[in-house]
């Protein structure tokens, strides 16, 4: 009987799952491929192969309502590089079998929600099983929780606040950029969430998006406005800083900052009374960035305050859909190494060390930003 493929990428049929599947076989790394439609996996394969690339060697089809076929997919990898969205909605199974079967796991998220229900709910699973969960290996997530860490090293730990920064831009200069038909779905799905949440005061608090407004200087001194957003940080930051406050923001033009922040307690309502219509028109979108699209540039910047100490640290680079596929790929190179050794569900600093990961993904052109 033929081994398996120690690597799964789940979800491969995706825009961002066909960029990390291209970056494996670029990598010569052996591979399995799992998904819902087996003539879409298929197709991958053909796809690839095509153009020279290596293509993986198992096609598993897997059905959500069928558990059996989710464990005949993972069982004996090494790990699973998750990438299908929206993860509220399909991604827990994936995640759940992974840590019942003590199989390593990394996915693409950037799913506030998602991320506190693994935490909340598969803890202990992993801890019995030894595997490591860590949602949300991508841009944005993997970056910012990089910086956050260094930043609050800086201050000596356990810092007052920590204030995080998002600014992205196209290749045009403005804010912003394109994303995949399964970000956009992601994304109606934060826009509609009952309760978003902030760290506040050493404990979860439910606050609306756009509830705080505010500027924050680029590392080239230019200031910006910007919007406080729910994201993972809420859930990852603390537990690896011991900050007592945690808040994400995005970088917007003054305008937009101040329209979301007067619609900030009708918003939600009005993304799920139109969401089944919205979801419709992403259905017709494009699968994702192509070309120049993805030329964008991005900006994630953290700042850690703790009594009079302050310290700013900062991540640059380009392509964010191009760096998640980069930041999977390093997961699954660490965890085939034997170099993972971190257990539980973990944020992205906890398994994979800040100055070790950033330095090993220079090439993709990240780049730090902090104080001499």
């Amino acid at each position: 009987m033929t081994e398996k493929a120690r690597v799964l990428v789940h979800g491969a049929t995706g825009f961002t799952g066909g960029l990390v599947c291209a970056l494996l076989s670029a990598r010569r790394i052996t591979y399995a491929v799992s998904g819902r439609s087996p003539d879409r996996l298929a197709k991958l394969r053909e796809r690839l192969s095509s153009s020279g690339q290596a293509p993986p060697v198992e096609l598993c089809t897997v059905d959500l309502l069928r558990p059996a076929t989710i464990e005949e997919a993972i069982e004996g990898r090494t790990i699973v590089l998750a990438c299908a969205g929206p993860f509220v909605d399909v991604g827990m199974p994936i995640l759940a079998a992974c840590a019942r079967l003590g199989v390593h796991y990394v996915d693409t998220t950037g799913e506030q929600r998602f991320v506190a229900d693994a935490s909340r709910s598969h803890q202990a699973t992993c801890e019995a099983s030894r595997a490591c969960i860590v949602p949300a290996m991508a841009f944005e997530i993997a970056p910012s929780d990089w910086v956050c860490h260094l930043a609050a090293e800086r201050v000596g730990g356990s810092p007052d606040t920590i204030d995080v920064f998002y600014a992205n831009r196209t290749a045009e200069g403005g804010h912003g950029g394109a994303t995949t038909r399964g970000t956009k779905k992601s994304i109606l799905r934060v826009l509609a969430e009952r309760a978003p949440l902030q760290w506040v005061d050493g404990s979860l608090v439910v606050e609306a998006s756009a509830e705080k407004m505010t500027t924050f200087a680029l590392p080239n001194g230019r200031r910006v406005a910007a919007a406080s957003f729910p994201s993972p940080e809420a859930i990852v930051v603390p537990g690896h800083t011991g900050a007592r406050t945690v808040r994400t923001y995005m970088a917007m033009n003054e305008r937009a900052a101040h329209t979301l922040h007067r619609l900030r307690k009708v918003a939600p309502s009005l993304v799920r009374a139109t969401r089944s219509l919205a979801e419709k028109w992403v259905d017709r979108t494009a699968d994702g960035p192509l070309g120049s699209e993805r030329d964008g540039t991005f900006t994630v910047l953290a700042e850690a305050t703790k009594g009079s100490e302050r310290s700013r640290v900062a991540l640059t680079g380009s392509d964010p859909y191009g760096l998640t596929a980069e930041l999977q790929v390093y997961a699954a190179e660490r965890a085939l190494a034997g170099a993972i050794s971190a257990i539980g569900v973990v944020g992205p600093s906890v398994a994979f060390p800040p100055r070790e990961a950033i330095a090993a993904l220079s090439h993709t052109g990240l780049s730090l930003v902090e104080p001499a």
